[in-house]
């Protein structure tokens, strides 16, 4: 019965919006939420990247471009995926104009179409047919209000994006990560969702909101997709960062929704007054990806990125908060998981409404 719940997910003509209350709701409460931990500083407090393959996957604009400058200021290369080759190139002129000092790191495009699963599954089996190595990988859960547009399939495009592209992406990739972290490697697969995601999930579990509808059933998609994923044990790492409340945003899409008003660069000096940079809200992830592990050899963690006037001259300790399934919030550390999430019922549920979806249509993607 659940299992037929769960189809749900994949076919809606329409995707739901929130209620106007519950909207506002949210409004409010993340626009008088925390400011995000400006202690913070990833060049001074990560050790370095170099040597290290990434990819990060949403990362051409908005916060996953946040997150792709961090890692490069420490030094790794990192594979940004992007549709175009064009918005990728843009993209890379942005980030050379905005500096990736000190570690002045690698990028490199990757052709990436999360829509349209069977091109998903493409991208993944190009990308290892690329790399020998993949150390690892930073998934970017996108929380982007409604698209009512329909993928090939018939699914509704967030849901397409956020998870069943996803989904098939990460499971093709698999074994090349295993393959990694059977060499010793610091393997890991991070991904990351919004405060939302858990909001949501706390007014359907009341009852606030109906649980039928897509457009919060997604938010339950991701979050099960994550918990379940953490029964690899070969990785010698796996991370998962849920990224809490950081207060308002000026992100890449907040200024996007700004450009219908008049007088754009007004409105982007007033809010900018209120809101905190976009790089910010790369932090946890940032720290997620590249902290010291718990168990650690404190005398093989990596330098520091090259030195600076900020840069710590001492070295990095193993991380307490860096174990196998953490569940990192701000202010970087390690926080249990809900239990609707860890509820293995619920996760053979999704995982088998998945399947059954990617056979149906004829796809074929690895086993965990």
């Amino acid at each position: 019965m659940k299992t037929v719940l769960l189809t749900s997910l994949f076919h809606s003509k329409r995707l739901q919006e929130p209620p106007p209350i519950i909207s506002l709701a949210l409004l409010l409460f993340i626009e008088m939420g925390p400011a995000p931990y400006k202690a913070f500083n990833p060049v001074r407090d990560l050790p370095g990247m170099k040597g290290k393959v990434i990819i990060v996957t949403g990362s051409s604009s908005g916060i996953g471009f946040a997150i792709l400058q961090h890692l490069c200021r420490l030094g790794a290369k990192v594979y940004m995926t992007a549709r175009s080759e064009s918005r990728a190139k843009a993209a890379m002129e942005r980030l050379e104009k905005e500096g990736k000092g000190p570690g002045n790191g690698e990028v490199l495009w990757h052709q990436l179409d999360l829509v349209d699963p069977r091109k998903a599954k493409e991208s993944a089996e190009k990308f290892m047919k690329r790399s020998k190595r993949w150390t690892f990988s930073l998934t970017m859960l996108h929380s982007d209000s409604g698209n009512p547009s329909m993928n090939p399939d018939g699914i509704q495009g967030t849901m397409a994006v956020n998870y069943l592209g996803t989904y098939v992406f990460t499971q093709t990739l698999l074994p090349l990560l295993e393959k990694t972290a059977e060499t010793g490697a610091d393997a890991r697969l991070i991904n990351v969702h919004p405060i939302a995601a858990v909001l949501y999930s706390q007014l359907i579990k009341r009852g606030i909101i109906p649980s039928a509808g897509p457009y919060y059933q997604r938010f339950h998609a991701m979050i099960l997709l994550q918990i379940s994923l953490t029964r690899l044990d070969k990785l010698s790492s796996w991370a998962i960062d849920r990224q809490e409340l950081e207060g308002a945003i000026m992100s890449d899409g907040a200024i996007s929704n700004l450009r219908s008003l008049p007088f754009l660069n007004f409105w982007i000096w007033v809010l900018g007054t209120m809101m905190h940079a976009q790089e910010m809200r790369g932090y946890a992830p940032a720290f997620a990806a590249c902290a010291p592990r718990a168990d650690a050899d404190a005398n093989a963690i990596p330098s520091p990125a090259p030195s600076n006037s900020e840069t710590k001259s001492q070295g990095f300790k193993p991380n307490p908060h860096i174990i196998h399934g953490a569940y990192i919030v701000l202010p970087n550390k390690k926080d249990d998981q809900g239990s609707t999430a860890m509820d293995p019922e619920k996760q053979n549920a999704l995982e088998a409404c998945t399947r059954a979806f990617l056979q149906k249509i004829g796809l074929k993607v690895n086993v965990t």
